[in-house]
């Protein structure tokens, strides 16, 4: 499907510069007859000063095209920051005292680097250093075509076709290796032409490998060709004789006298036999789906799709001399090999970028075959050929664009409208990023502290802002680079580091929000019009923006004492884990931890292991790292799921009862045989079976009156029969004191009677006394627990015909929701439409609550208000199985009728929605209170 979509986006960009495409047939085939027609007229000295002079104009006309484009890519920075370091000392690393190959261009990174030694502007160096190997690469192509050609050529198509082809003069900036490599390979070709030129042809080469590794395909093509030309030649000779090894052996040195030390030296300093962007890449797998795109991609915004067959054509044919065989074989190869391995790989997310080393060999070649030919054929073949060949030249120059500027598109992306050069002197990037970097110099840098800066897109950034950084992607950093890749997307991004990767690997800040927004406003830091998100709390960034005005700093003391008031048990057991991470380096991390373990009043969490005192017999029951809805933490105590015969038994020692109630979370399938149970002074006094199949619900025993006896807390599953058993978790004493959620329903202390009312559903039953007064607040309350409510208009399919107590079908696991079930618009998956209308109410001002989750689509699957059978507000998803509190105003409505409808009018992807717990306030009692 996406091959056909590129097929025809191309096809579709060529109609509509047909009219450029044929004004560009006709110049090159007028250049082909002024060529013919000059042959035999003028001398040999007038036809290389023409082929100068077009030349000239070609490359003249190329630069003008490249400088409208000019452009320095994020990437490119990464090797300027790597040149930097070099040049102050610290090596060729991106961060100082980190050895990590997070370049793949040692030559290129190399030159910059001993340039910068000298003063020289790094980003102007990476800048003309590519133009100028731009204009190089046109000249060598250009020679080879002279020097190879049958009779001397008069115009150089292949030069001025390449000049002004848009994949090539595109990376004419870009401030990559891609065009220096391009330029060598041009080099390599042209010193193979040159008498005893196999060294110079071989070290030209290994400075393309020494720039880009996999340019040894090339190097190894072309040593191959070489001796395929000596054995197609000289056939009078035995085959032995045909051999030349001096000349091998002088095309080989450079091998061994420069990149055998050189890869040496890079294992020992960076300790990895690939460079770590390998390994980012995953290098060692295939790619091939990717490739296909990738190539078809090239082949039909080209030009190659008239030219490649073209070249295929003119290959063909009896050997005609050595240096013409030489090219065409090593022309082959290289299409063959590198062509291959670039399609293995899944090419690049850069359009053209990996094939831009192939242009000028394919170019010269295909030039030097057609002149080959065309003096071969007769004359209505001629004219056929030269018709082919001007249109093969327009194609190669007719600019086909079929992804927009900023646009990602099939893994690929026009990468240079991303990054322009906004002025070149003074040196200013016209990138977001660019601009990011800056500001964060400027936050951190120029205020005397460098934290380890966690970040995806490392060029720009690392460049300007000059911290310690953690690479997100992995290309920088060896940690993430080694992980294995899940999912296959956009080359080259397809790893991604965890907010544990980052932590490990030290990192403090963040431009992100990597916790998450549980925890978004309490790891911000608002500067002067800049942000950022620490990962971990630090003493020294904290010290540094404190007295600086208009600054926002986290507060873990005041967050942890409001949790610590208000916050349930499941979000005090979250918070711990992040605070023990994030006040690593706060010197009242203790205190404040403290603070939240003596609010949980455990009594087993099972967050890892069973408390002190505990004894446990037989196997039916087991501690498993989980999240289940209903429960608390990572872990919890599990009977299911069960193939049937496991028993097992569970005792912890609750010691002398001192607090007046004990709670806890349950679920599983009930049983007589499965059961939870009091045990006071060897007397059962309480007992609870399992009331939810796939969430846990709260339990709470009063136990006021047993106060001053010992007990422990049986957990019991001697149920053998397959799939029954229980879940629980959250076992602790009620707080009380006067913010435990009990004394907090009791009280009229003003609050979000809302945000109250669904805390107190995490940790009290939905029977409970206290939660069934308070529940009298409200003048609306559909929980959906066991039928959707009494007056419910159910149309269509995707909601079933009652609430479900969990994901259906293949649906993923579904959280958020209070109480047993929830209206799940996904029976059927997708596909599947259907609306629920709920009962019609009197609306009085007061704002509808409800929790939703699944798709975004806010026009096709909501929640919404319905006033006189027009929908007026909606609330909607985030493309996930998650449950979120949202609100329907009804103010402009006071005194109408309104009813909630829950509507699922899509069929694509993500399209269906998610509902539960419908509450308005009662606004009468609201005034008494």
């Amino acid at each position: 499907m996406m091959l056909l979509e590129i097929v025809v986006a191309a096809a579709e960009a060529i109609k509509a510069s047909l009219p450029l495409l044929a004004g560009l047939v006709l110049g090159a085939a007028l250049l082909l007859l002024f060529e013919r027609f000059l042959a035999g007229r003028v001398s040999l000295a007038v036809k290389r000063v023409l082929y100068a002079v077009v030349l000239l104009g070609g490359v003249g006309a190329g630069l003008f095209l490249a400088w409208k484009i000019r452009w320095l890519c994020d990437d490119a920075f990464i090797s300027f920051r790597y040149a930097r370091n070099f040049a102050r000392g610290e090596g060729l690393v991106f961060n100082p005292g980190e050895w990590v190959e997070g370049y793949t261009n040692f030559l290129w990174t190399l030159v910059l680097g001993l340039l910068a030694k000298v003063r020289v502007s790094i980003p102007h160096a990476g800048l003309f250093g590519n133009l100028a190997s731009y204009v190089l690469a046109l000249v060598f192509v250009a020679l080879v075509v002279r020097k190879a050609s049958p009779k001397p050529a008069i115009i150089p198509f292949a030069a001025i076709a390449l000049a002004a082809s848009r994949p090539f003069y595109t990376f004419a900036s870009s401030g990559l290796e891609t065009m220096p490599a391009a330029m060598l390979v041009a080099v390599g070709m042209w010193a193979s032409l040159r008498k005893n030129g196999a060294f110079w042809s071989g070290l030209a080469f290994i400075a393309a490998a020494l720039t880009r590794p996999d340019h040894l395909l090339l190097f190894g093509c072309m040593g191959l060709a070489i001796v395929a030309e000596d054995l197609l030649h000289h056939e009078e000779r035995p085959f032995w004789k045909r051999l030349d090894l001096r000349r091998y052996f002088a095309y080989g040195a450079p091998l061994v006298l420069f990149y055998v030390p050189y890869f040496l030296w890079r294992w020992r300093a960076y300790g990895d036999f690939f460079p770590n962007t390998y390994y980012a890449k995953s290098g060692n797998l295939t790619y091939w789906a990717q490739g296909l795109i990738y190539a078809t991609h090239f082949v039909f915004t080209s030009g190659a799709a008239i030219w490649l067959p073209l070249l295929l054509v003119a290959l063909a044919g009896r050997p005609r001399n050595r240096a013409e065989t030489r090219l065409r074989v090593f022309a082959f190869l290289s299409l063959l090999v590198y062509g291959r391995y670039v399609m293995k790989v899944g090419g690049d997310f850069m359009e053209h970028r990996f094939f831009v080393s192939l242009l000028p060999i394919l170019a010269a070649v295909t030039e030097i075959s057609v002149r080959y030919r065309l003096r071969e054929l007769g004359a209505p073949a001629r004219a056929l050929l030269g018709s082919v060949a001007a249109l093969a030249v327009a194609l190669a120059v007719l600019p086909v664009r079929v992804l927009k500027p900023y646009e990602k598109r099939w893994n690929l992306a026009e990468e240079n409208t991303f990054y322009p050069v906004k002025s070149v002197f003074p040196f200013e990037s016209g990138s977001i990023y660019a601009g990011m970097g800056q500001r964060v110099h400027k936050l951190f840098i120029d205020r005397g502290v460098k934290p380890k800066l966690s970040i995806d897109c490392i060029g720009l950034v690392g460049w300007y802002a000059d911290l310690p950084i953690v690479d997100a992607y992995g290309l920088a950093n060896r940690r993430i680079a080694h992980k294995p890749i899940e999912k296959r997307g956009r080359p080259g991004h397809e790893k991604r580091g965890t907010l544990e990767d980052l932590l490990a690997e030290g990192a403090v800040v963040d431009l992100g929000n990597p916790w998450g927004d549980k925890y978004k406003e309490k790891t911000r830091v608002n500067v002067d019009g800049s942000s950022f998100h620490f990962l971990r709390w630090d003493p020294d960034v904290v010290k540094a923006l404190r007295g600086v005005k208009n600054t926002q700093l986290p507060d873990p003391a005041r967050d942890v004492a409001a949790l610590a008031r208000t916050g349930t048990r499941s979000e005090i057991l979250d918070a711990l884990e992040f605070y023990q991470v994030f006040l690593e380096r706060h010197p009242d991390r203790d205190k404040l931890l403290g603070e939240l373990r003596g609010r949980l009043a455990e009594v087993a969490d099972f967050e890892g292991n069973l408390p002190a005192g505990a004894t446990m017999q037989g196997a039916g029951l087991r501690i498993e790292k989980s999240r289940r809805m209903g429960a608390t933490g990572k872990s919890l105590l599990v009977s299911l799921p069960d193939a049937g015969g496991g028993t097992g038994t569970v005792e912890i020692d609750l010691g002398v009862l001192s607090r007046p109630e004990l709670r806890f979370a349950l679920g599983g399938k009930s049983s007589p045989g499965v059961r939870v149970e009091l045990v006071v002074d060897g007397a059962v006094t309480q007992t609870v079976r399992p009331r939810a199949d796939r969430k846990l619900v709260p339990e709470a025993w009063q136990i006021q009156d047993l106060q001053g006896r010992r007990a422990k807390l049986r957990i019991v599953d001697e149920d053998k029969a397959p799939g029954v058993g229980l879940y629980i978790d959250g076992i602790h004493w009620s707080g009380g004191t006067k913010d435990d959620i009990r004394a907090r329903l009791r009280s009229n202390a003003p609050g979000n009677a809302v945000d109250l009312f669904r805390s107190a559903r995490t940790e009290l039953p939905d029977s409970d006394p206290d939660v069934i007064a308070f529940a009298a607040r409200f003048s609306v309350h559909y929980s959906f627990d066991e039928v959707f409510p009494e007056g419910t208009e159910v149309t269509g399919s995707a909601f079933g015909k009652a609430p479900t107590t969990g994901p259906t079908g293949n649906q993923q696991e579904v959280t958020g929701f209070l109480g047993r079930a929830f209206a799940n618009g996904y029976h059927g998956g997708d596909a599947a439409k259907g609306k629920l209308a709920l009962p019609v109410m009197t609306l009085d001002g007061q704002p509808i609550h409800v929790l939703v989750g699944g798709g975004k689509d806010c026009q096709k699957v909501f929640v919404g208000l319905e006033v006189e059978g027009r929908v007026v507000a909606r609330a909607c998803g985030k493309q996930d199985e998650i449950l979120r509190p949202a609100e329907l105003s009804t103010s402009a409505y006071v005194g109408k009728q309104g009813r909630v409808v829950i509507v699922d009018e899509s069929a694509g992807n993500w399209a269906h929605i998610l509902a539960d717990d419908v509450l308005v306030l009662n606004a009468e009692k609201l005034k008494t209170n």
